[in-house]
């Protein structure tokens, strides 16, 4: 004899049933407004931020002879000086040594403090290099704004590493496009955050030997627009660049979460 529990059960299913609506192909059709909107590969693991400062950083100063570098100085910069002379900025952070292999990146964020301006908002760009270079022991005085001899190593406008290695293309071998775009004006943090630096780190995870990191350029069309950031180098540690990323490590598929609210009741 069947048990009483069980021919409830199957009631209380076969209601349900009835009270769900079915489309015309057989689906059960979910009003659009109960689900939750959610981007293409959306995931459901729990998502673990970290925040790192740069391995590496220095200037390109621009230069006929590439004798110019700031390796172990307190400062970046990135723009047009009032001589006309270029400015670029550049960073690389060890993102395959910070995260698990197989992380799945979310978003990045890369935040600069910018201490110093001679212009006002200009826009500044970060592209993904695409060679190697250096950070050596030079250390310019004053603002560092004129840099000074390159050491051993050192990244300058034509070298990778001083006095050898060299750039395919003076003032830096980076892709074209940027990977985030940031406008900067007063002095202050900023912070450049897009789809494009969180597919820069997650190649970079994917495979650590292209990880050469980024380049910072600021407005060149004109003079007179160099900003100046503070370098990984610099006293106060609040001040030095910073990368956070947000990852996963167990992207699993996403099931669509019905809310509470139905047809706007």
């Amino acid at each position: 004899m069947p048990h009483p529990n069980n021919a409830l059960l199957t009631g209380l299913v076969l209601l349900l049933l009835l009270l769900i609506p079915v489309s015309a192909s057989g689906a059960t059709a979910i009003p659009a407004d109960t689900v939750s909107p959610v981007a293409p590969g959306a995931i459901t693991a729990a998502a673990t931020t970290i925040s790192l400062e740069p391995s590496k950083d220095n200037t390109l100063y621009q230069s006929n002879t590439g004798a110019l570098s700031n390796g172990a100085g307190q400062y970046i910069f990135a723009g047009m000086t009032r001589s006309n002379l270029s400015r670029r900025a550049v960073l690389a952070f060890d993102v395959a040594n910070a995260l698990p292999q197989g992380a799945q990146i979310i978003s990045v964020t890369l935040q600069l403090n910018m201490s110093k301006s001679i212009a006002g908002s200009t826009p500044v760009t970060v592209h993904r290099l695409d060679a190697d270079w250096g950070e050596g022991t030079s250390d310019a005085s004053g603002d560092e704004g004129a840099g000074t001899t390159a050491a051993a190593g050192d990244a300058t406008w034509i070298h990778t590493f001083s006095p050898d290695g060299q750039w395919k293309v003076f003032g830096g071998d980076f892709a074209k496009d940027s990977s985030a775009t940031q406008s900067v004006g007063s002095v202050g943090l900023y912070t450049w955050s897009s789809s494009g630096l969180a597919r820069d780190v997650q190649g970079w995870l994917n495979a650590p030997t292209t990880n050469f990191g980024w380049i910072v350029v600021g407005k060149e069309e004109v003079n007179t627009t160099a900003k100046r950031f503070d370098s990984r180098e610099h006293g106060t540690a609040a001040n030095r660049p910073k990368l956070t990323i947000t990852y996963v490590t167990s992207p699993s598929l996403f099931l669509p979460q019905i809310s509470a609210q139905t047809n706007g009741r």
